[in-house]
């Protein structure tokens, strides 16, 4: 057996073993090997660590930017070790995208650092190619776009007393998604990764709650959440919910109808205008009155002009915006010319009646 022989399966070997998965727990979880060997990373299904609770709180900003929105992500964990050992454990969190991520415990900030490669043998991130219209609750495609396919690790270690129960918190910002095709208002989503967490043992109690920025915002959540007050969305799970978590919310403001689409919206308000000046007619012909519909027609154009404020996108949305406008006094011009003469036949008709009765 030749000396390169043996240096050549030597090679081989070692570079396999270079090539194996590095266990990991995500979502707050353990690492049996630190991160930085090489290979894809692996959840620890027997980690002997369990997720006794986890809270997660979206705290929505007020935007400054109308095609962005901001979430301050706060995510508190109480983790058991079930061991008899002092346990040293590196941990990996994982989400869809971050930014200034910042562990703490109690008052003492925790070293992290994000993973080389998030990558993980035994779990992978879920795609999602649509978004929930959250006032019709009418699901929307992205067209050749998602979101939620690629993930974002930070890593940072904890070490445990034997049987020590131990609280860290994890605070970020999320941009998360917007969609603005064919709405009236922009749906702005979010995402957050609950499933990482079944890698932990035990069954957590698990809380969730959301911060919308103001008043008038319509939320559509995946998962059932009661309203607190009036920006505040909460719920309990006495263990981990499936999946993910994904919530979509829109402002609620100058919509009149049940939809926040931009067709079906413009119809409806188009329609019901349509209604209005036919039964101001009927009465002011009935009546004779051409007040009657002169004042009606006033404030269906002025409803017309509130409702609808979209049609087209950019940058076209001003000009058929406008043009909309334009034709909708003409038509209401046209109606009541057309109701005046009409009352001016009946009343002359009338008198004419009248003196050959005399």
């Amino acid at each position: 057996m030749s000396l390169v022989w043996i240096r050549s399966m030597a090679a081989t070997f070692i570079t396999l073993l270079m090539l194996q998965p590095i266990m990991a727990s995500a979502n707050g979880g353990p690492l049996v090997n630190a991160a930085g060997g090489y290979g894809l990373l692996q959840l620890d299904e027997q980690s002997a660590i369990s997720l006794v609770r986890e809270k997660v709180i979206f705290d929505i900003g007020q935007r400054t930017n109308p095609y962005e929105t901001e979430a301050n992500v706060s995510v508190a964990y109480e983790l058991h070790n079930q061991d008899e050992v002092r346990t040293t454990v590196d941990i990996i969190f994982l989400t869809p995208a971050q930014g200034n991520l910042m562990v703490t415990e109690g008052s003492k900030r925790l070293p992290s650092a994000e993973a080389a490669d998030p990558r993980l043998v035994n779990w992978a991130p879920g795609m999602k190619d649509n978004v929930i219209e959250p006032i019709s609750g009418k699901q929307l495609p992205m067209r050749g776009s998602s979101y939620g396919q690629e993930a974002v690790g930070t890593q940072f270690s904890l070490t445990f007393e034997p049987n020590e129960t131990k609280s860290i918190v994890i605070r970020y910002t999320d941009r998360g998604g917007m969609y603005d095709r064919g709405v009236i208002n922009t749906i702005y989503s979010h995402l957050y990764y609950l499933s990482p967490a079944k890698f932990w043992e035990g069954k957590p109690f698990v809380e969730l709650e959301i911060r919308l920025p103001d008043l008038g915002n319509t939320l559509h959540s995946n998962l059932p959440l009661v309203k607190v007050d009036s920006v505040t969305y909460k719920a309990d799970f006495n263990d981990l919910p499936e999946g993910e978590w994904y919530f979509s919310y829109a402002e609620s403001s100058r919509i009149l109808f049940p939809t926040n689409m931009e067709k079906d919206h413009n119809l409806l308000v188009l329609g019901t205008s349509a209604v209005g000046a036919i039964l101001a007619a009927g009465a002011a012909l009935l009546l004779r009155r051409n007040s009657i519909y002169l004042v009606s027609a006033a404030g269906i154009f002025i409803f017309i002009v509130y409702y609808i404020t979209k049609m087209g996108g950019y940058p076209f949305n001003g000009i058929f915006v406008g043009i909309t406008d334009v034709m909708a006094g003409a038509m209401l011009m046209f109606g009541y010319t057309r109701v005046r003469r009409r009352n001016r036949r009946s009343t002359e008709k009338s008198a004419e009646d009248r003196s050959q009765s005399q």
